[in-house]
């Protein structure tokens, strides 16, 4: 098998691509689990995180994938930073390891790493030559809550009632009218993710009404691109489908069913469980796909559907790798082969007082049999930041479903998440 060209392995989490007027909790929350991009390296990349990679961590990938990991280069903050990467990068001197790899792979296209590819003449992954500022210009529009709802629309796909507001005060007039007709509404920051910006407001009494809503958007300021707002639909699952866009047109990659706290993404489970709208769904992320090709993207992108009867939404698309990409690539590097694999992961805060550090959890699950590469299924966790966020991030993958599940069992009581 012939081996790909050394790359770097860019963890811009933090792009403008993903979220505007980001608080500097979400710049950390972005950045803390960012060492988990170790886990796509092979000898000869280099990694740049936002987040210091312990040598423990070094380590404990090292010896689950028999990577070596010396042959890794890795740039890392001293503490956790909140910059583009590609300026930490600068500023701490490391722009020759880059400028040495013939590929720059980033989380996300932005203008940055397009600048940094036109400049330097690395190729930016997966793109043969520099994409357009166009491509760059519907990346952005379709990473937004108005832009998908947009392009869904302009396809014949459903989406959830609603709309958008580009001021505060329109906002909260809006809301306090759409709010006469419908039980619940939910207001989405336009170009945000993991659920940051994301407020569920219920109708309640009509004479508290224009209050409540005030009450409840009073921290909200104007943002670059706005709101949208969607009726709060009593969704059944919220399935997801990833899928790669490449020289030859729209492929299948993952499927999966979110798990989200709150309104927010924390995990999944894959394969999705079929339904109802399945096809339906499969049918409508392939149709955003081709447009997307159609206009010059190439990569991995996914769309987020919700169920409810016997109906289903597009809610959104993420147009660059997602939480989910590097898992289930490490779901396939822990369990090789064509067959199909199942796994669930999740980030999972542990016990307020005492539980295991990294290095017992580790001990604990190697005592389960689940770090054996030959079990009928293995589980890993995925990043060290329990001492840093409290979260325990963990992937547990197999052949069959059952058999991961009660896994995931095991790993919750391993861990002693509540």
């Amino acid at each position: 098998m012939t081996r790909r060209p050394s790359r770097t392995i860019l963890s811009n989490l933090n792009s403008d691509t993903m979220v505007d007027n980001p608080t500097e909790r979400y710049l950390r929350a972005m950045a803390v689990p960012t060492p988990r991009m170790l886990w796509e390296a092979e000898p000869g990349d280099c990694v740049v995180t936002l987040a210091p990679c312990p040598a423990r961590f070094r380590e404990y990938v090292a010896h689950t994938l028999d990577l070596d990991v010396d042959r890794v280069d890795i740039v890392a903050p001293p503490e956790t930073a909140l910059a583009h990467p590609l300026a930490l990068v600068d500023a701490l001197g490391a722009g020759d390891l880059l400028t040495a790899r013939p590929v720059l792979d980033p989380f996300a296209l932005d203008r940055p790493v397009l600048d940094f590819a036109r400049r330097t003449g690395v190729r930016l992954h997966p793109y043969e030559a520099p994409p357009t500022d166009e491509v760059l210009d519907t990346v952005r529009h379709v990473n937004t809550k108005a832009g998908i709802r947009e392009t869904a629309v302009s396809l014949g796909l459903p989406v959830a009632a609603g709309g958008f507001a580009a001021h505060r005060p329109e906002l909260v007039a809006q809301v306090v009218a759409f709010l006469a007709a419908h039980p619940a509404v939910i207001v989405k920051a336009n170009r945000s993710s993991t659920g940051f910006g994301n407020i569920v407001i219920e109708a309640g009494p009509r004479h508290t009404r224009e209050h409540r809503v005030t009450t409840a958007l009073a921290e909200e300021t104007d943002r670059a691109s706005g709101w949208i707002y969607e009726e709060f639909l009593p969704l059944t699952a919220s399935p997801s489908y990833e899928m790669t866009a490449g020289e030859d047109g729209v492929t299948d990659y993952y499927s999966c069913d979110q798990r989200t706290v709150n309104n927010a993404w924390t995990g999944m489970v894959t394969p999705a469980v079929d339904g109802p709208s399945t096809a339906a769904m499969r049918k409508a992320a392939r149709t955003i796909g081709e447009w997307l090709h159609a206009r010059g993207y190439r990569g991995i992108f996914d769309v987020d559907c919700g169920t409810y009867g016997d109906g289903y939404v597009v809610t959104e698309a993420n147009v660059r790798t997602t939480g989910g990409t590097y898992l289930h690539k490490l779901a396939r590097r822990l369990r090789p082969g064509e067959g199909p694999v199942h796994w669930r992961a999740d980030g999972r805060f542990g016990a307020d007082t005492g539980g295991p550090d990294f290095t017992e959890a580790v001990r604990r699950l190697a005592a389960e049999g689940l770090d054996d590469p030959a079990g009928p299924v293995r589980a890993v966790l995925t990043t060290d930041t329990r001492e840093t966020d409290g979260k325990w991030r963990y992937l547990v993958a197999g052949d069959d479903a059952d058999a991961v599940s009660e896994a995931e069992h095991i790993v919750e009581r391993v861990l002693e998440v509540p």
